[in-house]
């Protein structure tokens, strides 16, 4: 078993990087820093022409056709509702509310006209030359962000396994994983827990809900399809996965399948058992280490490749996403409409990172301005990908080239938390259901802030480490509460926004969890 720990490549993480490293990574971060301003130059200066000449425009008036119909929907609900009330109260809110649901169809009639003006307007365009630069250049703005995402995903898959089987493998005895596992567990536990606190308090007291406007709001039909999912139920679809899908939950039928379907958490507890397998059966085993040390040298090379090309492939990110939904004027009139909002998550968000840099700084031992840049790049992928996923491969080379955290640590916590540490998004989620009870008249007791509080911190867990999954499970948290699961659609204009700054700190956390680990754990044994 002493072979296991011999042949790791753990030491390396630790030596004091050449100068030349030292300037190609600072040089790649700042390439990543002048893609990212000029995407978001292109996109809010240049995005609306991309948006029209691309098709997008077409989505966004069907949606508001949806918008239209949907608004009757939910003003004929309320008014059912309405009537099976027993509360004078209620009874009156609800119909105020399906007024209020009416009040905005002529408003939405209106700006469906005006999208078909710019539509007529777009046809007639279409032949000239500009047009057709605009779309071209849509085209290839979306591709490089496309290939560079894929890539990523692409490599996911490999590096958690052999990530996972090398860090297993390396701790020899296989009994010193309970202590690893333990401080991984309870730092995640505990980060989230003060993350949904912090949203709590921040929303309670800044009310960002009396000033919101939803007169576009629309609600997706993978959302409604959630209605009635149980917080018991997800929990252990976490487990068993769902009835049908052979590669879903923690214990998949078919390993194979749980790969094809990114299915991490299935695939880190299979390299955690197959890992401690490997350390029990001697020199048979030497091999079979030796292999996935070799895999995962490989792997970590192919992630240096694919930086080389961050920075083309975040521009291309950064611009589509904001021309795609309509530009730099679209998304400061969403700006406008849910700034409070916005401001209160942000806010949240930046106060829950100067908490993780306080742990990092009482546990991890750490000057938490120097790890933190030495994260950046990772960061901003997030910020760029919205994936912690997609961002692992980057997450565990910036902790361990850049900060000297231990490939036993990186490997273990930073693929863990990939997939169950959702700081970020569980402070959203608790920020988000209450802001749509403000922002229909809706007074929450102490008693369904505390049920919010245990249901976005579970139901986070349960959160793929995916765009957009906070929103799914966030369907759990507003049914838990008591909160119309219509009310959902009021952030889903600047989710896309939102969903990337809380992945960022997803990830910073995930980052932090692998240097206080390896200070408690690593380190003290030596």
């Amino acid at each position: 078993m002493s072979n296991a720990s011999s042949a790791s490549p753990a030491s390396s993480a630790s030596e004091k990087k050449p100068a030349a490293q030292t300037n190609r990574n600072f040089g790649g971060l700042i390439a990543i820093l002048i893609a990212i301003v000029i995407g978001v130059l292109v996109g809010v200066f240049y995005g609306r022409q991309m948006w029209l000449a691309s098709g997008e425009v077409v989505h966004y008036r069907d949606q508001l056709e949806k918008t239209f119909d949907q608004k009757e929907e939910f003003a004929k609900e309320a008014e059912a509702e309405a009537e099976a009330a027993t509360d004078a109260d209620q009874r009156e809110r609800l119909l105020q509310r399906a007024e209020r649901l009416r009040s905005h169809k002529p408003i939405i009639q209106e700006r469906i006209e005006e999208i078909e003006a710019l539509e007529a307007k777009a046809e007639k365009d279409k032949d000239s030359a500009a047009f057709q630069f605009a779309g071209i250049f849509a085209i290839l703005t979306e591709f490089v962000g496309d290939i560079f995402l894929q890539v990523l995903k692409l490599l996911v898959i490999p590096l958690v396994v052999t990530s996972m089987i090398c860090g297993i493998t390396s701790l020899g005895d296989i009994r010193k994983i309970g202590r690893m596992g333990g401080w991984t567990i309870g730092y995640y536990v505990l980060t989230m827990a003060v993350a949904v606190f912090i949203g709590i308090a921040l929303v309670t007291v800044i009310e960002p809900g009396k000033q919101a406007d939803d007169t576009f709001s629309y609600v997706k039909p993978s959302v409604q399809d959630k209605e009635g999912t149980g917080i018991v139920e997800t929990l252990l679809n976490v487990f068993r996965g769902r009835e049908g899908d052979d590669g879903g939950g923690m214990f998949p039928s078919n390993i194979f399948q749980a790969a094809t379907n990114t299915n991490v958490l299935a695939l880190i507890v299979f390299a955690i058992i197959f890992g401690g397998a490997l350390t029990t059966v001697g020199e048979k085993g030497a091999t079979a280490i030796a292999f996935f040390e070799g895999a995962n040298e490989a792997v970590m090379k192919m992630v240096h490749l694919v930086m080389l090309f961050a920075p083309v492939g975040i521009y291309g990110l950064v611009a589509w996403n904001i021309a795609k939904n309509g530009g730099g004027e679209a998304f400061y009139e969403e700006i406008r409409k849910l700034g409070w909002y916005v401001a209160t998550v942000l806010i949240g968000l930046s106060l829950h990172v100067v908490f993780l840099c306080f742990l990092l700084t009482v546990l991890g031992r750490r000057n938490p301005f120097a790890y933190v840049l030495g994260i950046l790049r990772a960061l901003l992928t997030a910020m760029t990908t919205a994936s912690s996923s997609a961002t692992l491969p980057v997450t565990i080379e910036c902790v361990e080239d850049n900060n000297g955290v231990s490939n036993r640590s990186a490997s273990f916590v930073a693929p863990l938390g990939a997939t169950v540490n959702m700081d970020g998004t569980a402070l959203y989620e608790a920020v988000a259901v209450i802001f749509i009870a403000q922002s229909i008249g809706m007074q929450l007791p102490l008693a369904k802030l505390v049920v919010i509080f245990f249901t976005a911190t579970l139901a986070a867990v349960g959160a793929a480490g995916i765009p957009e999954a906070g929103l799914v499970t966030m369907v759990i948290v507003l049914q838990a509460a008591g909160v119309p699961i219509s009310g959902i659609g009021t952030i889903l204009a600047i989710d896309w926004f939102l969903d990337r700054m809380r992945t960022t700190v997803n990830v910073c956390g995930d980052a932090i969890g692998c240097a206080i680990v390896d200070e408690r754990v690593v380190k003290s044994e030596g």
